[in-house]
């Protein structure tokens, strides 16, 4: 879950678009700058502020408060909320999140006072990026929709696509892949409209990443083909360096290595041109799995390195993780155990900091989230005390102006002093009222901690509860199973059984078998979930393996009258051997266990540039719609019912699947209902 989670991180950071300074276009609105206060002075500072955003942060809040202070002394009509937002980007970037909350709020409220709706969008889309960033998602999601309201009223089709790619990296997060797909697709619309060929690049580029993490990767390839034509139109050759490296993984993954190399190399001379120390660690971790997957094992170490080497520097835990795990891999390889169990010992305690980091971020997010709440709460008492400032400065005038009255008018003095005086009243009772609603919630979010410790503690408490369960099957119910079918076999030795007898014995037998697979089941289930080791790569003969799988299962198919048709290749092949047996006997054993006897099951393996594919094929039931939902999920029986009474568990796909992952393979179906099922496994071959 952990490895999981930093991967949808990381390549959330990569795909945010490279954006380098307008340099022509900053010496140019530089030259526009003088000391009359004009309003293509506020536009001239507004749009410094923005230009300087990424490489010079600090100069964007400079020019954005200048910007904002000409704008209220040019008591501007609109736009005067721009240079705040420009001001709660810098600071963003800066780290400042807090500061960068209260100028989006500051945004927002002067954006309202002039009902300035355009800028009133904008605001909310950053203060939905700045919470999504946080993790703070379902504040975020509030954020984006009003802003996306707002920009669709004012008919903004820039901000438009500017909100709706924001929800799309909202879906994205949460794997909701329809949904992101979707969004992304919306923007790219516009901005081809727009004819803005940065932001038609950047659009491509997001659609490729996404499709690439649902394991699209022909659709991917598309995506990445067509940022890198667009990119070629503005000749940017650090996103097209980007591109390159993204393309180079994808057929990588496809086992294209001439390809994979050929556009790896051509990125990673652009990025070490430029020193791009964002992009230098991928790309050398591109490099070395090319030449791990050739073989060439040292100098796949010497990339591995540098990409290690580089990711500290930057302090990028994930890439860090990744270059020590392939530098395990490829010692493993090359026969060095003990440079493997270090690299791999590197690996486990980055993976451990990492984990307490993500609880430290999940502490930190909370906080923050408490923060922003705190502001909000603040926000609404500063209105209450400008309404009570305003009030009393009103009072005040009116004091002053009734002091020259005559004395004729005393009495209508007094009346109007008593009004006032009631509604400060009412306004310090209001304000009194608000703070003991603000102590109230401080009091409810200290109460909401206590409880969540102690929902906590309980969790680590069934956590060990369930531990000792699985002990408990272990040891206390397979020995009496195993005890059972022994007396059984006891009884069938004496030979004097009549008929009858002889089938409760076999129906004994069959009860006691069932449930010690399933326990055997669960066990193995369990160890999976607890046993972070890595698979054991070895070279074995892929056809004496097939061979074997189908000997061991040839008596139960002929009991049921099943042929069993498999085809050989003599190939060495390199993987976990006891990890693909495993996969084989499941899929073979559904196979039987479903198949109407005289029935036939194909099984046949291959090895396909580099790949190793297996296929099992039936004649059974297949798989409906709805089965295919939950086809590996554990403890899922699903229609299809085995044809001789065997026992099933619904564990043997949730192994299968778990094993594939460990191994980084896929797991295909092609399946009819009522017309037979084919499982292809595809594993990488080191």
């Amino acid at each position: 879950m952990m490895r999981k989670i930093l991967w949808v991180l990381l390549i959330l950071s990569l795909h945010f678009p490279v954006v380098a300074q307008n340099r022509p276009l900053i010496d140019s609105l530089r030259k526009q700058l003088s000391n009359e206060e004009t309003e293509i002075q506020f536009n001239a500072l507004s749009a410094l502020a923005w230009e300087y955003r990424f490489a010079a942060p600090d100069s964007t809040i400079y020019y954005g408060q200048k910007a904002f202070e000409l704008g209220g002394r040019l008591h501007l009509k609109l736009n005067l909320a721009k240079p705040l937002n420009f001001v709660g980007v810098a600071f963003n970037y800066k780290g400042d999140r807090i500061k960068a909350f209260e100028y989006y709020q500051q945004a927002i409220q002067t954006a309202e006072a002039q009902a300035d709706s355009v800028q009133m969008a904008y605001a909310n889309n950053n203060i939905g990026r700045l919470l999504f960033e946080q993790g703070i998602v379902a504040k975020s999601f509030n954020y984006y929709v009003q802003a996306l309201k707002l920009f669709t009223a004012t008919h903004d089709l820039s901000g438009i696509a500017y909100a709706k790619q924001s929800l799309a990296n909202l879906y994205r997060v949460q794997l909701d892949y329809a949904k992101a797909e979707q969004s992304y697709k919306e923007a790219l619309q516009i901005r081809l409209k727009l004819k803005n060929n940065r932001d038609i690049m950047a659009a491509y580029t997001y659609l490729g990443a996404l499709v690439r993490e649902d394991n699209q990767i022909d659709s991917s390839n598309a995506y990445f083909l067509k940022a890198d034509s667009v990119g070629r139109l503005t000749n940017d050759l650090i996103n097209l360096a980007e591109t390159n490296i993204l393309l180079a993984e994808n057929y990588l993954r496809q086992g294209h290595l001439d390809r994979a190399r050929e556009l790896g190399e051509r990125g990673f001379k652009v990025i070490l041109k430029h020193n791009n120390r964002r992009m230098l660690p991928q790309a050398h971790l591109l490099i070395g799995k090319v030449y791990l997957a050739n073989k060439q094992y040292s100098r796949a170490v010497i990339e591995f390195a540098s990409a290690l080497k580089v990711a500290k520097e930057t302090q990028s835990s994930a890439f860090q993780m990744e270059a020590y795990f392939q530098l395990a891999t490829a010692s493993s390889l090359m026969g060095k155990k003990q440079d493997e169990i270090g690299y791999m010992n590197h690996y486990l305690v980055l993976k451990d900091s990492v984990e307490d980091l993500e609880l430290a971020r999940k502490v930190e997010r909370l906080q923050f989230e408490l923060q922003i709440e705190t502001k909000e709460k603040e926000n609404e008492l500063l209105k209450l005390q400008k309404a009570q400032a305003e009030t009393i400065v009103s009072r005040q005038r009116l004091v002053n102006i009734l002091s020259g009255v005559v004395i004729a008018f005393l009495a209508v003095l007094a009346i109007i002093t008593w009004r006032i005086s009631k509604r400060r009243k009412t306004s310090n009772t209001q304000l009194a009222i608000r703070n003991q609603q603000i102590n109230q919630h401080q009091q409810e979010i200290a109460d909401q901690n206590e409880a969540l410790s102690k929902r906590n503690h309980l969790l680590s408490e069934i956590i060990n509860e369930k531990d000792t369960l699985m002990s408990i099957v272990a040891h206390d119910l397979k020995a009496p199973l195993n005890r059972i079918t022994g007396l059984v076999q006891l009884i069938e030795l004496d030979g004097t059984l009549n008929e009858r007898q002889q089938d409760y014995v076999a129906k004994i037998k069959e009860s006691t078998r069932g449930g010690s697979n399933l326990i055997t089941d669960l066990l193995d289930v369990h160890a999976m979930e607890e046993n972070n080791n890595l698979p054991a790569p070895e070279a074995f003969d892929l056809a004496q393996l097939i061979s074997e799988c189908v000997t061991a299962q040839q008596v139960v198919a002929e009991a049921k009258k099943i042929k069993i048709e498999y085809q050989q290749m003599n190939v060495t092949v390199v993987t976990d051997r006891s990890y693909l047996l495993r996969i084989l006997e499941n899929l073979l054993s559904n196979a039987i266990k479903f198949s109407k006897s005289g029935s036939t099951i194909w099984v046949s393996g291959s090895w396909v540039h580099g790949k190793i594919i297996v296929h099992v094929k039936d004649q059974g039931p297949g798989f409906t719609e709805k089965d295919q939902q939950f086809l590996y999920k554990k403890f899922k029986r699903l229609s299809a019912r085995p044809t001789a009474s065997e026992s099933s568990n619904g564990l043997g796909l949730a192994i299968v699947k778990t094993l594939v992952d460990r191994l980084n393979g896929s797991i295909e179906l092609k399946t009819k209902e009522k017309e037979g099922s084919e499982f292809i496994v595809t594993l990488p071959s080191h």
